[in-house]
């Protein structure tokens, strides 16, 4: 069982429980950024809803993840090019 906390959330309270100090303090700077992008978004479009504002939180938030994701995609293959080139390599070395 983990340490029960409290984050704030564009000042609202959220109870959560953390399973280490790692979690909780990835927790408080996911609530951080949240609240960062929030009032970025607030300054830069003022007409705009809560709701609309907080879509436009969670569309930037998946879009780097999209993104990492993409990005981890390619350094696996990468990865995979650069053990075979060396397995090759490796296997030519006894040929010579």
């Amino acid at each position: 069982m983990g340490q029960k906390i409290t984050i704030r959330i564009l000042g609202r309270p959220s109870p959560l429980e953390a399973e280490s100090p790692e979690e909780e303090r990835s927790m408080r700077d996911a609530a951080e950024k949240v609240d960062g992008k929030y009032y970025g978004y607030r300054r830069k479009f003022p007409e705009k809803s809560s709701e609309e504002l907080l879509s436009f939180v969670a569309f930037n938030a998946f879009l780097e993840i999209d993104r990492l994701e993409k990005e981890i995609d390619r350094m696996r293959n990468e990865e995979k090019d650069l053990q075979a080139s060396l397995r090759s390599y490796l296997d030519n070395i006894g040929k010579i």
